[in-house]
């Protein structure tokens, strides 16, 4: 991960950037793969193991939980500024919003 990149994140919101960016490289070898920050967060929930060629564990959940609660936030991928760090209140509202519209949708209705 470029460190110039992140250079507007304090060193707990760049720890939880750098593992994010360590995960997403075990799940499909790519630095931030799209959308890893919602499924990274389903992994810190326990909703999530396996995905792609990695097999999360509860150590992977409790680190990223541990890391995201030092920085009171989340990392998130900006297509202008790249790795960004938002407040733990902005992330749980764009991830219910991400969440719902994900739900699947009845034929009827």
């Amino acid at each position: 991960m470029d460190k110039a990149v992140l250079k507007d994140l304090n060193p707990d919101q760049l720890s939880l950037a750098e593992y994010m960016s360590e995960l997403s490289e075990e799940t499909y070898y790519a630095g931030w793969m799209e959308g890893i920050e919602y499924l990274l967060w389903q992994v810190a929930l326990g909703e999530f193991s396996d995905y792609g060629h990695a097999t999360f564990t509860t150590e992977h959940a409790n680190r990223l939980r541990h890391l995201s609660e030092a920085c009171g936030g989340w990392i998130i991928f900006d297509d202008e500024r790249e790795e960004v760090w938002i407040s733990d209140a902005e992330w749980k509202r764009r991830f219910s919003e991400w969440q719902n519209n994900r739900a699947p949708r009845r034929a009827d209705g």
